[in-house]
């Protein structure tokens, strides 16, 4: 990659065995102008670069209309048509973003050489753009910078394939789209008459980039249809429509719409779901009466990551876009030592449809189906442009936004509360799981709803998206753009525990080659297969089962789920329901205390009875105990976590003395010394168990200690006091001697 990545020049020089990116380069700046006017105008954020990019995006453009000679029979892609202007249009954006971090710093020493002509900071910055888009200009940046000019002409390649694939895909399915079919209101089958008029628009990065520069895209056509186009096998897709069609049909589950879709293999064709209001309290009430049921059947079926730009509000109907992630391995926590962790990851929380944080430094937001979607800030800095279009144009890091999403239910203009619809929401999911649960063994039957899933391709996400993304952006630093080896070196932090360790093992070499083709990685699987596959097409190693040897085979996303829906019964029931509630609290805009109307009425001076305390006490370390998880010698429970003093969270409790696990052991040892009772004594041992490694890590992180602190609620303070005391209380010598280190 290094040596592909180090021409002695784009213009001039020989051409024997150069990689396609480089060949395209080269006649790319060929094609350059030798002179170039910028006109007199403002250019805001990175659109004063597109001069700059432009013979890039024309040589592309000219490799897309060959592809489409024999393409769309209306002239849909032909020269000079709106299809043409969005690629364009898209792909200088995208050529502006990756090129933005080196020009700028070339448009800085073009300042300090004194090279720039003007007398303002928008003329020099605009003579910065001329001298570097022409002929020779352009030549000396790819030249200089070669790494920038492979990932420019790559992302140009990949850009013009994919949209010369999706108009001949359109061309041969036309037939297949018809008004009654994908495209109308009602529910028929696919139809044969010539589908929708001439293509209008493409837009593309609906979706991230995988698999060669491939997106979901969204169509628009002249008599004002809106189709889905997604360039991956809708098999899975189709299944669960039949699924939620046999779900519909069981007494008392709530009838769910679906996507409809057109499944072509290798790709295909979604209905366009618009956002739509609901009509009264009721038809909102029913919105989550059936999200609830549609969290049981994606509970049980192993779905994971669908956050609120995966769901539509249609009415009363909450509508999934994207099923791509039905029975998804474990991730991380299912494998870790803590039982509420563990629980947690197993739990419907997984599904990624109840509240969910994203954090950063200062703020947090909710990423979920039911609880996220507003406008909002986001919590993490990104690199963002000041001062753009002069000379002092430079890169700062800020927080970016979100827009609103359509996943929120609607009466009028006012988008609904969730917090206000959680007892719809737990019906829902009570009336789905019992469905599930009831008519498990037609769900399980060989010739069942489920067993059709067995060979279709689902996602597997074994790191966050925003890892890939993160070094997809920060990785364009023009130290990295001089030499293929250094920006490696930079993907090659997936290897490194900074970048958080994969939920499967092996993926790494796969993920730096789809990261260098401008790809966000993408792993898939079959529910009825161990294998695993990445989005070049070659095999990687799967998940092995926890605890077994590293060639163990690991048991198939489908024998996952159906040991799942086998093992379904009343306390799991309640035991997901809880938490839901608790997930839930967190939507809530109201304080968390407020006095009732009236105030409280006064009682009697008199103290309670000892035994009336201590039963009350009894009864609190039982639910406290009948809460726990528990797991070879841990416990803990799921609770949650403040964070700023603004958020709370669903999570696994920590150790601090006033949200952590420390507490309950602290309540559960004094109850345990006053009553004998040894459960609530070995309830509490057990909770305080991953102390010593606590404190062992610490002792190794020196500097992260006042960041902690020695507060007696939050900090090591009260982890102190905790072990103190119930090491005094239960008489436990080993847990006494912890406070020791602890205050040290």
């Amino acid at each position: 990659a290094g040596a592909a990545c180090r021409p002695a020049g784009v213009v001039g020089g020989s051409t024997s065995g150069e990689p396609a990116w480089a060949a395209f380069a080269r006649e790319a700046v060929a094609a350059a102008p030798r002179d170039v006017v910028v006109a007199d105008r403002a250019y805001p954020g990175l659109s004063g670069f597109g001069p700059i990019v432009a013979p890039f995006v024309e040589a592309a453009s000219g490799r897309l209309r060959d592809a489409l000679a024999d393409g769309e029979p209306e002239g849909d892609g032909g020269d000079g048509t709106p299809v043409l202007a969005d690629f364009r249009r898209q792909l200088t954006r995208r050529l502006a973003r990756i090129a933005a971090r080196t020009l700028v710093t070339e448009l800085h020493e073009a300042r300090r050489l004194d090279r720039l002509s003007g007398e303002g900071p928008e003329e020099r910055f605009r003579d910065f753009v001329a001298l570097t888009a022409r002929r020779d200009g352009l030549d000396r940046l790819v030249t200089g910078y070669p790494v920038l000019a492979r990932l420019l002409a790559t992302a140009c390649l990949n850009t013009a394939d994919a949209f010369a694939e999706l108009i001949a895909r359109l061309a041969a399915d036309r037939h297949l789209l018809a008004p009654a079919g994908v495209f109308g209101d009602s529910a028929g089958a696919l139809g044969t008459s010539t589908g929708p008029g001439a293509l209008t628009g493409v837009e593309a990065g609906a979706g991230d980039s995988h698999r060669g520069g491939r997106s979901v895209m969204l169509l628009r056509f002249a008599d004002g249809t809106r189709l889905v186009y997604k360039p991956r096998p809708l098999a899975a897709h189709r299944h669960f429509n039949s699924l939620v069609e046999w779900f519909g049909s069981l007494p008392g589950a709530p009838e769910l719409r679906v996507l409809r879709v057109l499944d072509r293999g290798d790709y295909g064709w979604a209905e366009f779901v618009a956002e739509r209001p609901c009509a009264s309290g009721a038809e909102t009430r029913q919105f989550y009466r059936r999200q609830g049921a549609l969290l049981a059947l994606l509970h049980a079926l192993d779905g994971t990551d669908l956050h609120h730009e995966n769901l539509i509000a249609c009415g009363p109907h909450p509508v999934l876009v994207d099923v791509e992630t039905l029975f998804h391995p474990p991730l991380g926590p299912a494998r870790s030592a803590d039982p509420a962790a563990r629980a947690l990851h197993d739990s419907v929380h997984r599904v990624g449809l109840l509240p969910q944080l994203l954090v950063g430094d200062t703020t947090a937001l909710d990423m979920s189906a039911i609880g996220g979607g507003r406008a909002a800030s986001s919590p993490i800095e990104t690199a963002d442009w000041a001062e753009a279009g002069t000379d002092r144009m430079r890169l700062v890091r800020r927080a970016g936004r979100f827009t609103e999403s359509a996943n929120r239910p609607r009466l009028g203009v006012e988008a609904a509360d969730p917090s206000a619809y959680t007892e719809a929401l737990c019906d829902g999911f009570r009336a789905g799981y019992t469905a599930i649960h009831d008519h498990r063994d037609e769900l399980l039957a060989p010739d069942g709803p489920l067993r059709r899933f067995a060979g279709d391709e689902v996602r597997v996400v074994p790191r966050p998206t925003w890892t890939y993304t993160t070094l997809l952006d920060e990785s364009t630093h023009p130290d990295l753009m001089r030499d293929a080896a250094e920006r490696h070196q930079v993907l090659s932090l997936l290897r490194t525990p900074r970048l958080g360790v994969p939920a499967l093992s092996g993926v790494e070499d796969e993920e730096i080659a789809e990261l260098w083709c401008g790809d966000v990685p993408v792993f898939a699987t079959r529910p009825g297969s161990g294998r695993l596959w990445s989005g070049t097409g070659r095999t990687v190693a799967g998940p092995a089962p926890e605890g077994s040897a590293p060639d163990a085979v690991a048991p198939t996303g489908l024998a996952r789920v159906e040991a799942k829906v086998r093992a379904m019964d009343t306390v799991d029931r309640q035991d997901q329901e809880r938490i839901i509630r608790t997930a839930m609290v967190s939507t809530s805009p109201e304080p968390p205390h407020r006095p009732g109307p009236g105030g409280r009425t006064p009682s009697a001076a008199t103290a309670p009875e000892p035994e009336q305390l201590l039963s009350a006490a009894r009864s609190v370390g039982d639910q406290l105990v009948s809460l726990a998880y528990r797991h070879e010698g841990r416990t803990n429970w799921i609770g949650l976590e403040l964070l700023g003093e603004r958020y709370w969270r669903l999570t696994p409790m920590a150790a601090d003395l006033a949200g952590g696990y420390t507490g309950p052991a602290l309540f559960l040892a004094q109850l345990a010394a006053l009553t004998g009772v040894s459960r609530y004594a070995e309830a509490a041992r057990e909770a305080l168990a991953p102390v010593p490694g606590l404190l062992d890590a610490l002792h190794g992180r020196a500097d992260e200690l006042g960041a902690l602190g020695s507060g007696a609620y939050a900090g090591l303070g009260g982890i102190a006091y905790a072990l103190t005391e119930v090491g005094t209380l239960l008489g436990d010598r080993e847990v006494l001697d912890l406070a020791g280190p602890a205050v040290r």
